[in-house]
């Protein structure tokens, strides 16, 4: 897809929306003060692998966020991520950067939802609150690069009935720590079915706009009742950052049971591959391919504080590749 087709393409989801906008031109401002929300994650680590027995106390990341109505239709949002996302210096630990995560506006009419500026990415953004333990370990696609958890852009959401909705976003692509600095834009779009109440399937393709384009698929399915959710999703890419043939794949499943209001125990397994190249007699990016385990209990004391007692281990699946195994005691304060 080229540039004037993607102008057009923005064209004609402006004309679509259109309409809607307009609904918003009598609605009368909101007395709505807005709400302050932040979130803190940290931990207690301590290694178990050879020539990893060490400990710390990490703050690993800090949410800080404002949302408010701005009228009948329309709301306003603006977050802060602080924590070290690029930095892989030795002191990467120590050091705290400040990026928007989110800063734009939303307008709602009944099914319909359009986001402008910069907002999460709807990629696995379901999947996400399905595995529901972000504060330990991120989802796949997001831990393993398959795309950004926000960006900047437009998106465009409908929920046709209790069965079924579709979204669309059209975005920078390179995720809300890096400005656009180039032509290139992603198209993404999904579908979510929900066929019985307790049953949910939803399909994602997105392709970053380049010479060589790269392509993402994935697909996930998960079922959920009031003590017991179990999901899986698999996910391929295509022409890794630009690179013609350069593909990764994989797969994670994970499960939780509730056992009362304030226990739960859950597990979830991860695998990464890359193909092997022509003339190649190893996967091109065999160093980071591999496999995650990840199991533990949370407690929930309070509504708003989850303390999470956890193991997690990375296997390389290189001849003579690591394996990182932690023991974890994991922090969640939600205000």
């Amino acid at each position: 897809m080229n540039i004037i087709t993607m102008k057009k393409t923005l064209l004609l989801i402006c004309c679509i929306i259109a309409p809607y906008i307009l609904l918003s031109q009598d609605s009368l401002a909101v007395n709505d003060p807005g709400i302050i929300s932040g979130k803190i994650y940290s931990n207690f680590n301590y290694g178990l692998s050879p020539g990893e027995r060490s400990t710390a106390f990490e703050i690993t990341r800090a949410y800080f966020g404002f949302e408010r109505r701005i009228s009948r239709y329309f709301s306003a949002n603006v977050k802060l991520d602080i924590g070290s996302p690029d930095d892989l210096s030795e002191y990467s630990k120590l050091r705290r950067y400040a990026y928007f995560k989110n800063a734009g506006i939303q307008f709602r009419y009944g099914g319909f939802t359009a986001n402008a500026g910069l907002f999460d990415m709807q990629q696995f953004k379901y999947q996400e609150k399905f595995w529901g333990y972000r504060y330990l370990f991120k989802s796949y696609m997001d831990e393993y690069k398959f795309g950004p958890s926000a960006d900047i852009g437009f998106s465009v959401q409908y929920d046709f009935n209790k069965w079924i909705s579709a979204d669309l976003t059209i975005s920078n692509g390179e995720g809300y720590t890096a400005p656009q600095r180039d032509e290139t834009y992603k198209l993404g779009g999904g579908i979510t079915l929900h066929p019985l109440r307790k049953l949910t399937f939803r399909g994602y393709y997105a392709i970053f706009i380049h010479e060589i384009p790269e392509m993402v698929l994935s697909g996930f399915a998960g079922y959920q009742d009031n003590n017991f959710r179990i999901g899986a999703e698999f996910i391929y890419q295509k022409n890794y950052w630009f690179y013609d043939g350069h593909n990764r794949y994989g797969y994670s499943v994970y499960s939780t049971y509730v056992i009362n209001e304030y226990l739960e125990i859950f597990a979830r397994y991860d695998q990464l591959y890359s193909n092997i190249l022509a003339g190649d007699l190893i996967p091109w990016n065999l160093p980071e391919d591999g496999s995650a385990l990840i199991s533990g209990v949370q407690y929930t004391p309070v509504k708003n504080l989850h303390i999470t007692m956890d193991y997690q281990d990375w296997v390389e699946y290189a001849g003579n590749g690591d394996r990182k195994t932690y023991l974890y005691l994991h922090f969640e304060v939600v205000f």
